[in-house]
């Protein structure tokens, strides 16, 4: 096969978003949708996280490992919707191809290291209720940051493998 010399060497270096109207007025109403449920979302999440850290009550491996989930939580709202509030200010409908590789990125990982969590949760809630003599000589703490640490580092495996190349 013969080439002619006029090669095409286009390179994606950004994406357009469309879906959310073009004029102005309908820019506000998606952006303060969003804004309120990231507010309420950041709120909820610290405030939930505080009590848990501060209540002495609550420092049980169920809760351990529910403050965990309310941080993935938090982390994982906090990798998409500041940039899409961003693009509803500024009228651009553009994100940088590195940029939604990114979000992708952190999106996958804390999504998919949520799922670890809580497997590391039923297998608490598993443990509870099928041996609940054993339960505090099972789950104790070292075994809770162990199974959190482990989370992170398969959520991290597996995100990387679902964007990676």
């Amino acid at each position: 096969m013969e080439t002619t010399g006029k090669e095409n060497h286009t390179m994606v270096t950004e994406f357009i978003l469309l879906g959310f109207g073009s004029g102005p007025a309908t820019q506000v109403l998606p952006f303060v949708v969003f804004l309120v449920f990231y507010t309420a979302i950041v709120l909820r999440n610290t405030i939930m996280i505080l009590i848990i850290r501060i209540d002495p009550h609550l420092h049980t491996p169920m809760y351990f490992f529910l403050m965990n989930l309310l941080l993935l939580d938090l982390c994982y709202s906090s990798a998409i919707a500041p940039k899409a509030m961003v693009t509803f200010l500024q009228g651009s409908k553009t994100i940088s191809y590195n940029g939604c590789g990114t979000q992708l990125f952190f999106f996958a990982l804390f999504v998919t290291t949520e799922a670890f969590i809580l497997r590391s949760m039923a297998y608490d809630r598993y443990i509870a209720i099928c041996n609940p003599l054993l339960y505090s000589v099972t789950m104790f703490k070292r075994v809770c940051i162990q199974l959190i640490v482990v989370s992170y580092i398969c959520g991290g495996r597996k995100s990387a493998g679902v964007t990676g190349s």
